[in-house]
């Protein structure tokens, strides 16, 4: 494999989890509160305000936390990027060991939640 595919699908694999296991559950969870299908007894209770909502008011809501979602992970990976000296995100793969940040043109970037980009979220979400 070219080395330019095999670190292209190495920042991949991370963004995957990224969007898997961090960005879809924390929408779910929060799409969930918001629509009050939530079976948690205490989110019930303290969010049992958005029973008065429109569902316009809930989607511009909804709308909100994604944009929310996608900038604290934006934010995070511009620290880490920005930080690289003291904090080192090392991909292994068999017997070869990459730094994130070098493979990676620009960690925040790779999120990109624009329709027409091909950034983690258009590859990887399942909401």
């Amino acid at each position: 494999m070219e080395e330019s595919n095999k670190t292209e699908d190495i920042v991949n694999y991370f963004g995957k989890c990224v969007i898997e296991e961090v960005y879809d559950p924390a929408l779910y969870g929060v799409n969930r509160v918001i629509d009050l299908t939530t079976k948690n007894p205490i989110d019930q209770k303290n969010y049992s305000v958005f029973s008065s909502f429109t569902e316009e008011q809930k989607e511009k809501l909804k709308e909100l936390m994604k944009t929310t979602t996608v900038d604290i992970i934006y934010r995070f990976l511009e620290m880490i990027e920005e930080h690289d000296e003291e904090f080192k995100v090392v991909i292994e793969n068999g017997s070869e060991s990459y730094s994130l940040t070098d493979i990676s043109e620009k960690m925040g970037s790779e999120i990109a939640d624009i329709e027409d980009e091909e950034g983690w979220i258009n590859q990887f979400s399942k909401l």
